[in-house]
């Protein structure tokens, strides 16, 4: 391959690694300034205690998790948009958040999600942050269980806070925070393990994918202009590229695969089915659904064969009840709408979870759906945020 084409293909994937990583060429190669805060620098509300520098959190507190904070005067946030964490034996069934005061509103905590890192040690570029300026009086981290997918219970174990570091702008804390969010580990998710993006949070830097898929286009373009010999001969190149592209999205596929089944072992492997099936994130959803299914049974109804309609505050909740009550028959409100006022062929039940929206009147004996319409209806559960009536109507 000619030389030129060689310099050329290598100024096009630095040029591109360098608008993906948003490089500014005002910033300098590597930071100018760095404020190291010791991990033993922070205090935790409970459960800490201090060991060779570092922070020892090794109880969780009342919701499970763990509040680290430390008071500090930043004068102008804007010098500091990068900050560096580390970590050490952080449970893969705990998440963590950085929080900050300003000094112009002391009384509101601001928060931040941070990427689990690959290693110890993971990079934020705050910059993008609108929130982070002005003077900051106190940072610290929140670590707490991962949101709809871990028993909260059973998520904590303990863990070290290293050190926290800020360091003034610069291309090597624009691409410590970009290879953080490319590489970061990820809890499961409402997301298919499939996603090859960012398939948690907020997206903080340009997809890999893209950067891949447009590198390799504009390389075979090159290629084939250019290179000496025949087409084949051409691309071999970008053959030999596609097929290392292919094994680094399999190997990060792979090993985001295997960040989520270390959550599922610390929870579940330990103990037995009958277990695993009540150690479920939500309890107080599969609490509610046993009282559903227990009502039905004392109101002389069988819960796997009643027809039971359901509603719920949110899509998530309305779904996570229906999972619970299952083989329950059930059909959601949202999808089937109000049964017809008129005579029904079968028994019909109607559970609401968090539903403000509906009145029951015990003197009319009917449920109200908003201000124009009503069913006729026996309540067998009046317990909120839980109800359970039975609709009443000609059942032949």
């Amino acid at each position: 391959m000619p030389r030129t084409l060689s310099l050329a293909l290598v100024a096009l994937w630095f040029l591109l690694i360098a608008i993906f990583l948003e490089l500014s060429p005002f910033q300098s190669p590597w930071p100018q300034q760095r404020y190291r805060l010791e991990g033993a620098e922070f205090a935790a509300l409970s459960g800490g205690q201090i060991d060779a520098g570092e922070l020892f959190v090794e109880r969780e507190d009342e919701n499970h998790g763990a509040l680290l904070v430390r008071s500090v005067d930043m004068a102008d946030a804007a010098e500091w948009p990068v900050l560096r964490y580390r970590f050490e034996a952080l449970a893969p069934t705990l998440e963590v958040a950085f929080l900050y005061r300003r000094a112009d509103s002391p009384s509101d905590v601001r928060t931040v999600a941070l990427t689990r890192s690959r290693g110890d040690t993971g990079t934020l570029d705050l910059s993008r942050e609108a929130d982070w300026r002005g003077a900051i009086t106190e940072i610290g981290f929140a670590v707490y269980p991962v949101a709809q997918s871990v028993p909260a219970e059973h998520a904590f174990r303990g863990f070290r806070l290293n050190s926290a570091e800020f360091w003034s702008p610069s291309w090597g804390g624009r691409a410590a925070a970009v290879a953080t969010e490319w590489s970061g580990r990820r809890a499961w998710s409402l997301m298919s393990i499939s996603a090859l993006g960012p398939d948690s949070g907020a997206a903080r830097a340009r997809s890999p994918v893209l950067l891949l898929t447009l590198g390799l286009v504009l390389t075979g373009l090159l290629l084939w202009q250019f290179a000496p010999g025949s087409g084949v001969r051409r691309l071999r190149p970008l053959a030999a590229g596609l097929v290392v592209a292919w094994l680094l999205l399999d190997l990060h596929w792979g090993l985001s695969l295997a960040d989520r089944h270390a959550a599922t072992r610390q929870v579940y492997a330990s103990v037995d089915w009958p277990e695993r099936q009540r150690r479920v994130a939500d309890t107080d959803v599969l609490a509610a659904a046993q009282q559903v299914r227990q009502a039905l049974r004392d109101d002389g109804a069988d819960p796997d064969r009643v027809r039971l309609l359901v509603d719920a505050e949110s899509d998530f909740l309305r779904a996570r009840l229906i999972y619970h009550l299952a083989p329950t028959r059930t059909a959601p409100i949202n999808l089937t709408g109000w049964p017809p006022l008129t005579a029904r062929r079968e028994p019909m039940y109607l559970a609401l979870l968090q539903v403000e929206s509906l009145t029951f009147d015990a003197k009319t004996g009917r449920l109200h759906i908003g201000d124009e319409a009503s069913l006729p209806a026996r309540p067998l559960i009046e317990a909120p945020p839980l109800r359970l009536y039975f609709l009443e109507g000609a059942v032949p």
